[in-house]
């Protein structure tokens, strides 16, 4: 993985840990900031949902990288600073989600290891479809990281 020798540049800070009664997503969660250089550079999600709706359209993982923090990586080693906390949940395999037209995300999921499982499409009921998403791209990845590495909310 291109990515793993830069995984000690970004620190994960606990930011909301959620009850499935208070979650966005109706199932525990917890949201952190991706912290580089001391400084906030954006969020990711974990999610412990195992319906359809997280392997398949939302995904277990989510980020999002401020737009003047993007170009370094940060997304990638957020992604593997998270798994041991998925590891500890019994996730053994997180599923991340993205559109077609998303290429920053996708070389981002192939730089980590991530295994592009299929294309699946969108159905109407779900809420991005309103705002015109039809296909959802699905990638695997294995939660195999030594769960030594996480710490108290950041890597050790």
């Amino acid at each position: 993985m291109a990515e793993s020798n830069l995984v000690n540049t970004v620190a994960l800070q606990l930011d909301q840990a959620y009850t499935a009664g208070t979650s966005p997503w109706a199932v525990p969660a917890w949201r952190y900031h991706v912290m580089a250089d001391g400084e906030r550079a954006g969020t990711i999600s974990l999610r412990d949902g195992h319906s359809r709706v997280f392997t398949h359209l939302l995904g277990h993982v989510g980020f999002a990288i401020d737009a003047d923090h993007r170009g370094h990586g940060y997304a990638g080693q957020a992604v593997l600073a998270l798994l041991p906390a998925a590891r500890t949940l019994g996730m053994d395999t997180v599923w991340i989600t993205t559109t077609p037209d998303n290429a920053a995300c996708r070389a981002t999921l192939a730089r980590i290891g991530c295994t592009f499982v299929e294309a699946v499409e969108i159905p109407p009921y779900y809420d991005t479809y309103a705002r015109g998403e039809r296909t959802k791209l699905r990638y695997r990845l294995a939660t195999g990281l030594p769960p030594a590495i996480w710490h108290f909310g950041t890597l050790a």
